[in-house]
């Protein structure tokens, strides 16, 4: 009897225990898809992994060994800038065309090239060009003469083009021209360099003019036009462009022209306003007593005067174009040539004035 009492009493005890509610298992984790972040790449830069080969235009092993081409736009001290194109063979040579913005002024340059580790240096026979080095396998960066890399808020950078860009040949030009029969003969003033000029379609309005001016048909004249050389180095010019003839200029004596008449003059200046020297406003004072050249955008001419340093310029006869880019100065420059009561040589110079103020100056035409 006491043995069931026992038994009933740890029954009860059971059923009244609070059995604990049973803990969830946690969800099953799903797979998480793994997104590949790629880096951000600069054009023109590479990027390494650590599987990467290492490749020959990295920092430490750039060489040449393909044909290149770089261009960009340098710093100039007394011009908007210097456009460079420059291309590097892996034969060792190289050729640069280097324009300077505003100045009317075109160099082709070229010679050979060597790299020591980085740094790139050429030899040329004329023209002066600066080293570079290479900052990346798509970047040259100009030096200083002690070699070290220019610190500018200017771009001191030529970048690398995909393709290797063939060299704009042409260049603005002022010589002795002279035609005999069919053959046409071209005197560089600026190098002494003597060509002969293709039989072209660009050529031909060139050589119906002189031959239909009896003044100078037959002789050597002073030209001015655009050309460029024979790509085969031949010495033959192929005419791009044909401006106009100086009939009684010669070739300008840069150190001292001496005299106003017989020399083509490029405004520099008028009312103290600088003129781009891509208008290419030219001039030449005759020695009948006859003054003709381009204003910027048409051609003109006129009588004067000079009696001593005294001078006087009659009404501007001139073409009717209109240029937008060029009328202002083409007014301001036909307005104080009319002014001028004074002319003076000065060195390399030629100054206009009026009641002893400077109002226009000009340099001796190279091209």
């Amino acid at each position: 009897m006491k043995k069931s009492s026992v038994v009933l009493s740890a029954l009860l005890l059971s059923a009244c225990s609070v059995v604990p509610e049973q803990v969830a298992k946690p969800a099953p984790v799903q797979d998480i898809q793994q997104v590949e972040v790629k880096p951000e790449l600069v054009p023109g830069e590479v990027v390494h992994s650590d599987n990467a080969q290492p490749i020959a235009t990295d920092f430490g092993l750039i060489f040449i060994d393909r044909d290149m081409s770089f261009t960009g736009t340098l710093p100039c001290k007394k011009c908007p800038g210097v456009n460079y194109h420059v291309n590097l063979y892996q034969d060792g040579k190289f050729e640069a065309r280097r324009e300077f913005i505003d100045r009317n002024l075109v160099e082709l340059i070229e010679g050979s090239w060597q790299l020591d580790e980085r740094t790139l240096h050429f030899t040329t026979q004329r023209q002066r060009m600066p080293s570079f080095q290479f900052a990346s396998n798509q970047h040259l960066i100009m030096l200083d003469v002690a070699g070290k890399p220019l610190v500018s808020a200017d771009n001191m950078t030529l970048t690398r083009q995909p393709n290797l860009q063939k060299i704009d040949s042409r260049l603005p030009l002022l010589g002795l021209y002279q035609l005999k029969g069919n053959e046409a003969s071209f005197t560089d003033c600026q190098t002494g360099e003597s060509h002969q000029i293709a039989m072209t379609q660009h050529h031909l309005p060139m050589m119906r003019s002189y031959q239909t001016n009896p003044v100078i048909n037959g002789k050597s004249v002073v030209a001015t036009m655009t050309a460029r050389k024979s790509p085969d180095n031949n010495q033959a010019l192929f005419v791009d462009k044909f401006d106009q003839f100086w009939p009684g200029a010669t070739c300008p004596n840069q150190a001292t022209p001496g005299t106003a008449q017989g020399v083509v003059w490029r405004l520099s200046s008028v009312s103290q306003i600088g003129v781009p020297q891509k208008l290419n406003i030219r001039m030449m004072f005759a020695e009948n007593n006859k003054l003709f050249g381009f204003s910027g955008c048409n051609n003109f001419n006129a009588s004067y005067e000079q009696k001593d340093n005294q001078l006087k310029v009659m009404p501007v006869v001139s073409t009717r174009k209109h240029c937008a880019d060029a009328n202002f100065y083409e007014q301001q420059f036909t307005k104080q040539l009319q002014l001028a009561d004074r002319i003076e040589v000065n060195q390399t110079k030629l100054q206009l004035f009026k009641d002893n103020a400077m109002i226009m100056e000009f340099a001796p035409a190279t091209n």
